[in-house]
């Protein structure tokens, strides 16, 4: 029980940790690009692009080690 405890809470603190990291990363991405001049759906899609790319590079260096 002590074992699934454990688990459950840090991953409950990781995920938390992740989503406030996420939002910050957003706005301050999103305020970079606005201030640069964009305005619209390129200034919301730049920071997904951004966060995307790293979690997608963390995924394929993830899996690499795997093998």
């Amino acid at each position: 029980m002590t074992d699934r405890l454990t688990r459950i809470t840090t991953a409950l603190a990781v995920t938390l940790v992740a989503i406030v990291a996420a939002v910050i990363s957003y706005r301050h991405a999103y305020e970079l690009v606005s201030t640069h001049g964009e305005s619209g759906l390129t200034a919301r899609l730049v920071p997904i692009t951004v966060d995307g790319l790293i979690w997608a590079a963390s995924m394929v260096i993830l899996d690499a080690s795997r093998r």
